[in-house]
């Protein structure tokens, strides 16, 4: 009952965050804080001795005649997003007080992290749907309401690309649905129930094999796109630069989230259908999105898009970890999993420490072109120290919470796929790359005087900042904190 009064809670403050006249920003910030204050002591109160399985499971019937009914739960997966889901949504809505939006962005953006909760505790696939469909519509209003140059664009794209996803989600979903119904005479749409891998192997594909790959493309085209993956990114670019900064934090660190989620809550599960064919393609898929994005980043001046497609890079690590995890098995499978499951986590706070500190050089200096933006340590320290270290950590520096998830994905794929992981290597070089050159350009280097006198974070700025990179730090440092409570649970789904 917690969690769901948590939930409850959240949805109570969308509502007043749309009804308040005055005070918005103060209000939501409030609210968010809040939100993630419960989260986190759920957390502990829950998961200290976690063991594996779901916790806080409950279920209140709809429609028993077609199995509808809100069944939630909560594993060390989706807890460890939730808690990411609610600092992130803290982060940016702290940080949107540089430009006071009104109640209604305040609104759209606890609307947007009441679809995330929704969906993290859903244990019943006709809910997880109107959940992954609902944090749409908050997200392309954001965008296309408050987005800058192309926002219509930008909106309209990653509206059709989402929705394109969200169909085949609904088709694969639909299709175990019916096997099920079939088999057993009754029908359910409890997630347990259907991603069970003997259900599909003796129903589905015993039968016939074509709707086991129909349902499986169904499932990776949605999660791909949402992640984003190549060759599915393309409303990334335009979504990233046209979004507002708060906006684009909450892209780069929850809604990415929503494609690993369903990678890991539901084809995880169902593995043993998954061919050796198919963990292939999606570990070169991976591969490839890793080099290819940090190339792509590498000739970006424009930073916040650069750091656009550093985000889509340290994504593809998620796929090849899953690919990983199908093609062995004990301990190599769980250490990678557990590392891609880590990325995410790791990779959302990343992100938002990453976007915060741009938007405050942004809205501090009007630019964030390489360009023209050059020796800010002059000027503004303390909030380029923290740029670069949401940098370093972006690219992997031991000692912060991006070493430890790309670690375990890295040691699990020599296991698997011997000398092809030098093209992983490959790709982390050019990470490296590209973060050192922006680091050195805007940061260090010759004071561009014709930014004139800047103004460093505020107080309560470098406080906010502060608690995001102690989280980063102490999750490089003591990674069991959820480390271990994901490897749990990932040993106890193979």
């Amino acid at each position: 009952m917690f969690i769901l009064g948590i939930f409850l809670l959240l949805l109570l403050f969308a509502i007043i965050s749309f009804a308040v006249r005055e005070g918005a920003w103060k209000i939501a910030t409030v609210e968010s804080l809040l939100i993630l204050v419960l989260t986190a002591i759920y957390a502990v109160l829950r998961f200290t001795s976690y063991t594996g399985g779901f916790m806080s499971v409950s279920s209140y019937p709809v429609d028993t005649s077609i199995g509808i009914s809100f069944s939630t739960g909560v594993s060390a997966l989706s807890m460890a997003l939730l808690f990411l889901s609610a600092v992130v949504m803290f982060i940016a809505i702290f940080v949107s007080g540089r430009e006071k939006f009104n109640r209604s962005f305040y609104g759209l953006m606890l609307s947007t992290e009441v679809g995330l909760f929704g969906l993290l505790i859903s244990r019943n696939f006709l809910f997880f749907y109107v959940f992954w469909e609902a944090i749409i519509i908050p997200v392309f209003m954001l965008i296309s309401i408050y987005g800058g140059k192309g926002k219509e664009k930008a909106a309209l794209k990653f509206f059709v690309y989402t929705q394109i996803g969200s169909v085949f989600l609904l088709l694969s979903i639909l299709t175990l649905f019916s096997f099920y119904g079939t088999a057993y005479h009754t029908f359910t749409l409890n997630m347990g129930k259907l991603l069970n891998t003997a259900f599909i192997t003796q129903y589905i594909t015993g039968p016939n094999p074509f709707w086991t790959d129909f349902l499986l493309f169904g499932f990776f085209f949605s999660f791909l796109v949402k992640m984003p993956s190549f060759p599915l990114h393309s409303w990334l670019p335009d979504a990233y630069t046209s979004a507002p900064y708060p906006v684009s934090i909450v892209l780069a660190g929850a809604i990415s989230l929503m494609g690993g989620y369903g990678f890991f809550a539901v084809l995880l599960p169902i593995t043993a259908v998954i061919g050796s064919g198919i963990a292939w393609a999606i570990i070169l898929l991976g591969i490839f999105s890793l080099i290819y994005f940090a190339l792509v980043a590498m000739f970006q001046t424009d930073m916040k898009r650069m750091m656009a497609y550093a985000s889509a890079a340290s994504m593809g690590f998620i796929s090849i970890s899953l690919g990983i995890g199908i093609l062995s098995s004990g301990n190599v499978a769980y250490l990678a999993v557990t590392g891609g499951i880590f990325q995410i986590l790791a990779h959302g706070l990343i992100m938002s420490l990453v976007f915060s500190s741009l938007y405050i050089i942004k809205n501090t200096t009007g630019s964030q072109s390489n360009l023209t933006v050059s020796g800010l340590f002059r000027e503004m320290p303390i909030i380029s120290t923290f740029l670069l270290a949401g940098v370093m950590a972006s690219l992997g520096l031991p000692g912060l919470a991006g070493f430890i998830a790309e670690a375990s994905i890295v040691l699990a794929s020599y296991q698997v796929i011997g000398f092809i992981i030098f093209f992983i290597i490959f790709g982390m070089i050019i990470t490296a790359s590209y973060h050192v050159w922006m680091v050195q350009k805007s940061l260090n280097g010759p004071y561009n005087e014709n930014l004139g006198k800047l103004k460093d974070g505020t107080k309560m700025e470098i406080a906010v900042l502060s608690f995001l990179f102690i989280i980063i730090l102490v999750l490089g440092v003591y990674p069991s904190l959820f480390y271990h409570m994901i490897f749990m649970y990932v040993k106890g789904v193979f």
